[in-house]
């Protein structure tokens, strides 16, 4: 299906594969947003500004159209879709007057579709509704959203996908609630490790959507050299029918 996104890196423009879950994983994967870098190697506290400029810089990899950048076509927030600067860029960027679509990329704190609610503003409608991957691990969430301009010259928020992150400043994409309590864990194993020397990288394997166990990567080394690296495996089974009192849950490596 074509959302009528840019294609991924030597990919066709009308691949299958061509949709906004991929361009969305794509973006976070190149971005380095899948990972957690060890304490020494980042010793200041991540910021939700700095992980949404990281994604932006992974977006000037993309063509809207020849010659023209996704990452100008791209907003990190809501208010330019309704002060009617989005439709005054896709309107004016496009060729011979015909609008070029662009995208939201936004943090929202839950998605129930078509509503896309984000923190301290009213939610965004979807017109044609959110695709929520792993809807079952629940909020915070990262959303990407095609919008298109409409005949009376405003833009409209068309369809949208929204993946599940680890939380605010941290867009490592979960599948359950199990992996945002396992991302956890390893993050104070990181604080312990540093106090002894060891820096310790951790790292959510791709792909992100459509992978049971989760997968993800611990690095472990010494200044210079790399001792070794350990594979984790995080599966739960959150079906809604599933108790929340006793759920299935399993780490192995």
């Amino acid at each position: 299906m074509d959302d009528g996104v840019p294609p991924l890196p030597g990919v066709n423009n009308f691949s299958p594969a061509n949709d906004l879950a991929a361009l969305l994983e794509y973006l976070i994967g190149a971005s380095g947003r899948h990972i957690i870098p060890a304490p020494a190697a980042a010793p200041d506290h991540p910021s939700i500004t700095d992980a949404f400029d990281a994604l932006l810089v992974a977006a000037q990899d993309f063509e809207v159209v020849p010659g023209m950048s996704l990452a100008d076509h791209l907003w990190t927030h809501a208010a330019p879709l309704h002060s009617g600067e989005v439709a005054s860029t896709l309107i004016r960027g496009g060729p011979a007057g015909h609008a070029i679509p662009g995208f939201l990329l936004l943090y929202a704190v839950d998605a129930r579709s078509p509503l896309l609610y984000l923190p301290q503003r009213q939610p965004l409608r979807v017109r044609d509704g959110i695709e929520i991957a792993h809807e079952a691990a629940g909020g915070p969430f990262l959303a990407l959203i095609r919008c298109a301009a409409t005949a009376d010259g405003r833009a409209q928020a068309v369809k949208a996908c929204a993946m599940p992150i680890y939380h605010a400043r941290r867009f490592v994409p979960v599948s359950t609630s199990l992996d945002r309590d396992v991302l956890r864990a390893l993050e104070h194993l990181q604080v312990a490790l540093d106090a002894h020397g060891a820096e310790c990288a951790i790292r959510r394997e791709l792909p992100f959507s459509g992978t049971v166990p989760t997968q993800i990567t611990l690095s472990l080394s010494l200044p210079d050299r790399t001792i070794r690296e350990i594979r984790l495996g995080v599966t739960a089974d959150e079906r809604p029918d599933q108790s929340a009192a006793n759920p299935r849950q399993s780490i192995f490596w």
